[in-house]
């Protein structure tokens, strides 16, 4: 009985793009979660001193914390070759991309700057990485 054509044409997994490009891509994320988190703390100050409304303030906190949490378990699966951290990854890139076009229309130039260089930089990084992650189901 002749074999799947699909199973036996299947991609031989490619090398990492560079020796420490995981490790590099890992970082990076997780200095974005460290980002939003501090922004996350920023957010539960401004409500205990009076800045931001409570129910504001405290939404976008736990959302920002939610992100962030999010960013440091895609890192850990860039690291341990996973498909959640590139996937993930990606997406939150565009995401940042938009966010940090907004912040520098709205007059947060360093900010918006910062945060479009981060979701460039870590997207071009991350879709360098696709062919070397292994895909689900492994080899037969």
């Amino acid at each position: 009985m002749p074999s799947d054509s699909r199973s036996s044409a299947r991609v031989v997994d490619a090398e990492d793009p560079g020796p420490r490009s995981r490790t590099l891509v890992a970082a990076l994320l997780a200095v974005e979660a460290l980002m939003l988190a501090a922004a996350a703390t920023y957010c539960f100050i401004g409500v205990s001193g009076g800045i931001l409304v409570p129910q504001f303030g405290l939404g976008l906190g736990a959302f920002l914390l939610l992100f962030a949490l999010a960013l440091g378990v895609a890192a850990r699966s860039i690291l341990a070759k996973g498909r959640f951290g590139l996937g993930f990854g990606i997406t939150w890139q565009l995401f940042q991309a938009l966010t940090g076009a907004s912040l520098l229309r709205g007059g947060l130039y360093w900010q918006g700057a910062l945060a479009l260089l981060l979701a460039i930089v870590l997207f071009v990084l991350l879709t360098r990485l696709v062919r070397s992650t292994p895909l689900p189901g492994g080899r037969d």
